[in-house]
Parts: C-alpha cells; structure tokens; sequence
C-alpha cells in the first residue's frame, strides 16, 4: 500500500497524539509500583551535572559534530584521570546522575553523546552510522581534547560497549582502565524491529513503539525504576537519528573484537537480575576478551549509583 504526502503527514500528527496520550504513560503502565523515586526522575528534566558542566560540540572528520559535556576536578582533590563515560543506546544525563555526581569529587569527567541521540548534528551528504564510525568519534574527540590515553578510565554500558570493543580491538585508545557494565555483542532490540525498520518509514516508529514499552517492560526490565528510564529514552527518542544508527549496526556482532583486545584492563561488570543485560552473557564476554576480569554488581541500580564509582576508585589502586 502507498501513502501520499497527505496521508503520511496525517498518520504522522495522529500516531504521534495517541502515544503521546495518557494512555501510553508511564503512570498507565506502572499504576500498581510508581514510586518516589521514578516520579523524581520522570520529572527531572535538568540534572545538577548538567548544570555544572561546560557543553561543546565538536567537529568529527565527516563533518558531523557531536556534542559533549565536560568538567574539572577540583585541584585540592584531583586524581589525574579523566572518567570518560559513554552511555548507552539513548541514555540520557539524569540516568547517570549518581555516578557523574560522585565521580565529579576527583575526577575530570568526558561524557559523549553518541550519534543515536537527539543532540547529534549530522554532517553534509552521506555519512556512516556504524560501530566502526561511533568508535572513531571518540578517539577523534579524545584527541582534540588532548587527554592522554593513559590516565583515561572508560565506562561503557550495553549498546556502548560495542564502541569499546571496536575502539580496543583496533587499538584506536589505550586507556588505564576500561568498565564495561552489561556488554552487548549484537545491538539488542526485539527481534522484529531489527528486519521490519529497513522497510517502514521514519514515522512508523510511533506504531512500534508500544511493542517496544511491552518489550521492556515484560523482558527486560529487573524493576519499574529501570523500565521507566528506558520508556523515557523513547519518549525523547528522535525516530530519524535512531533509524540512521540502527540501520548501520543491527546486524553487526563483535565478538571478534572482544577477542583482539590486547595488553588492555577490562573489567566486566555483571547484573544478577538485569533482563536487558544478563550476567551469563557477561561473563561470556568477560571469558572472550584476554585477562579481563568479571566482577558482579547485583542490579542494574548499583551499577548507575555511587557504589559504581567507589569500585572504580579501588581498581585503580592497582595499577597506580
């Protein structure tokens, strides 16, 4: 069946009406467990390190620029290492509050918005979206910064530890420590959306989106905290920007990449009860990448607390 222009701009303002009614919030799908704490974070919309933090976007090779914030440790109390954090598929600042926030105590912190995010400025013509491009974004900007390698810490986390792996793997950085919280070897997404979005319009992403609220909520969710910050990555989401990243790495898998990382500290943290990360595909990963270490944090909470921090803080005692 075809559309015409009208038509598509009509379904586009109706879709967009209905899954933005109450029908499709979070209060309607968790009415029996909203807590304080979801409600707290459902309407921060400015966290306190976005306020503190210096905001800049920067001009990658193609043209495109990406936006990062940055802050400085206080000199009484720096460490010497830049906590460089890429959050995951979408994830958005509040989601890592505690940990920027704790980590901001002695650390210079590089957080990078990747190119899924609504912040992203593509650049002029055709332009790559893959894992190897997301990677290469980083090292870029690691260089344009001037940071150096070895007093880096990364932290990655599910849809960003593929850039981890391609940025060890190929040996773009050398960082002092790289945590990678609930890899992934394959962007996860339900099994469908990852053929049907090839063929559907941009716009259609409203139709789907309840199946992906449903698939979250259902699989991939250990409690309605986190399902809540996932259902707000969608309400945020910008349906072209992740169509254009999704395309280009659906089907990418690097458990190749796990297994040429060399002469690098990994450690690989696990969740007991994540759904969206298990621990068994942790451990998997932990097992494929040379000396990593496996540690096991519990939930998915601690691991976007300050506890995640502290941990980090204890790793680094052994290689100073």
């Amino acid at each position: 069946m075809m559309f015409s222009v009208n038509q598509v701009y009509i379904l586009q303002v109706l879709f967009k009406k209905l899954f933005k009614s109450k029908y499709y919030n979070q209060a309607f799908l968790f009415p029996h467990v909203m807590s304080n704490q979801e409600q707290v974070f459902n309407h921060k919309l400015i966290s306190e390190f976005e306020e503190k933090a210096k905001e800049q976007y920067i001009k990658v090779s193609d043209g495109s620029e990406v936006k990062i914030l940055t802050t400085k440790a206080p000199k009484d109390k720096a460490n010497g290492f830049t906590f460089l954090i890429i959050p995951g598929w979408s994830s958005i600042v509040p989601g890592w509050e505690e940990v920027l926030m704790e980590a901001i105590k002695d650390f210079d912190i590089l957080y990078i918005e990747s190119r899924e995010k609504i912040s992203f400025r593509p650049g002029k013509g055709k332009i790559k979206n893959d894992v190897s491009r997301l990677a290469l974004d980083v090292k870029e900007i690691v260089e344009y910064l001037k940071i150096d390698q070895s007093k880096i810490i990364t932290l990655t986390t599910s849809f960003s530890t593929l850039t981890i792996a391609d940025l060890l793997g190929t040996k773009k950085i050398k960082p002092a420590l790289s945590v990678l919280i609930g890899p992934v070897y394959q962007f996860n997404m339900p099994p469908t959306t990852r053929y049907i979005m090839h063929i559907l319009p941009t716009f259609l992403f409203y139709v789907t989106k309840p199946i992906w609220i449903w698939w979250v909520k259902k699989f991939k969710s250990e409690d309605a905290v986190q399902a809540a910050k996932y259902i707000r990555v969608m309400e945020e989401a910008d349906p072209k920007k992740w169509r254009a990243v999704a395309k280009r790495v659906c089907f990418t898998k690097v458990w190749d990449l796990y297994k040429q990382i060399e002469d690098n500290y990994v450690v690989v943290i696990g969740m007991e009860t994540d759904k969206m990360h298990t621990a068994e595909l942790a451990k998997q990963i932990a097992e494929a990448i040379p000396d990593a270490e496996y540690m096991d944090m519990g939930t998915n909470r601690a691991t976007h607390s300050a506890e995640m921090v502290e941990l980090i803080r204890k790793l680094l005692k052994k290689i100073k």
